[in-house]
């Protein structure tokens, strides 16, 4: 429902609704509805905001030597690589909008890919 922080406007916190599905609609889709007063919150001390299935078109603008595809998504190679040495990519900025499970194997194989590119530097 919303991030939470402290005095010093440090993220502390987020405070979260269960959900469940409602009735299906005229289409026979079950849409999720508020489980009231299920509101609880979870402590933490970092949010990493992923919003977004496209990447930021700055990105292609102002990278020189970044192979993109004509949508924008950034082109790799199976293990992330990107056209520039040392930069790889991952998600929903190479694939366009896809699932987080893909976005994090994704960012698996990189980060195995950044470790050997380090290794053999």
């Amino acid at each position: 429902m919303r991030i939470l922080g402290d005095e010093n406007l440090f993220v502390k916190g987020i405070e979260c609704v269960r959900m469940e599905l409602g009735e299906p609609d005229a289409s026979g889709r079950r849409r999720p509805v508020t489980v009231e007063g299920s509101e609880f919150t979870i402590d933490v001390d970092c949010v990493i905001m992923a919003i977004g299935t496209s990447p930021n078109p700055l990105i292609r603008t102002t990278t020189p030597g970044l192979d993109c595809e004509s949508w924008g998504g950034i082109k790799t190679g199976e293990e992330g690589a990107t056209s520039r040495p040392g930069v790889f990519a991952g998600g929903d900025t190479v694939t366009g909008a896809a699932t987080v499970i893909l976005a994090m194997g994704a960012g698996k194989t990189a980060a195995a890919a950044i470790d050997e590119y380090i290794k053999n530097k």
